[in-house]
């Protein structure tokens, strides 16, 4: 592997080694497909559209799930902020999520003690967590809303274009400084067709999913629906 893989070279010797991986999120998947033959690994999802997943080879990986209770409403950012003040590496806590008007976080075992003893506060607001059914992400979904855009194709750089309200340039400008992923992958051309259900990211700008063409306008543009996830 070249040198620049070491990241994802550690990953495939952990899965090696321990029969699974840390929390490893979908571009990094995605790079380690390039590697290894899908018969070598299982892919463990949080849920449906996880961020993160785990790879295994035989035995389920063993996580928990804790809810975060606050006396003041959270927000995402601040609770992610939080973790990484504490230094915390990102592939030992899986997502965070809102469900029902509490957040989630997922957590590998030997990481649960720290995570009690330090992070304890959240914007100088005490916090607890309270271990709960894994059963429950069961329940757990990206959360999603609907909007419509008007495009001359499907192509990604004409979505891209409508999405962020630039000009061609600046988003053909995004495409070479890899700011777009598709479907976990940067390495991507601005010409790509989008299919239904493909998903791409736009750094700066969020995470979205092209779900369906709705209709053809008098002029020949296409009325396209994404989801902008949450």
């Amino acid at each position: 592997m070249a040198t620049n893989n070491y990241h994802i070279e550690k990953i495939i010797d952990s899965l090696a080694n321990y029969g699974q991986t840390n929390f490893i999120t979908r571009q990094e998947l995605a790079a380690i497909k390039h590697y290894l033959h899908p018969n070598e690994y299982q892919i463990f999802d949080l849920y449906p559209e996880s961020s993160k997943v785990i790879l295994y080879k035989k035995n389920l990986p063993q996580i928990k799930l804790f809810q975060i209770n606050s006396s003041i409403s959270l927000r995402h950012q601040d609770i992610l902020g939080t973790i990484y003040a504490l230094g915390i590496k990102d592939d030992t806590f899986g997502d965070i999520i809102q469900y029902q008007d509490k957040y989630y976080l997922f957590l590998l075992p030997h990481m649960t003690d720290y995570f009690k003893y330090n992070f304890t506060t959240i914007k100088n607001t005490p916090i607890t967590l309270e271990e709960v059914a894994i059963t429950l992400k069961e329940n757990f979904s990206q959360q999603t809303s609907r909007v419509e855009y008007i495009v001359s194709s499907l192509r990604i750089d004409n979505v891209v274009s409508a999405i962020t309200n630039t000009s061609r340039k600046e988003t053909l400008d995004k495409f070479k400084n890899k700011e777009i992923n598709l479907n976990y992958s940067s390495e991507i051309k601005p010409t790509r067709i989008l299919h239904e259900q493909d998903i791409f990211s736009i750094r700066k700008y969020g995470k979205y999913k092209f779900n369906r063409l709705l209709k053809q306008t008098k002029k020949g543009g296409l009325v396209i629906e994404i989801l902008m996830y949450k």
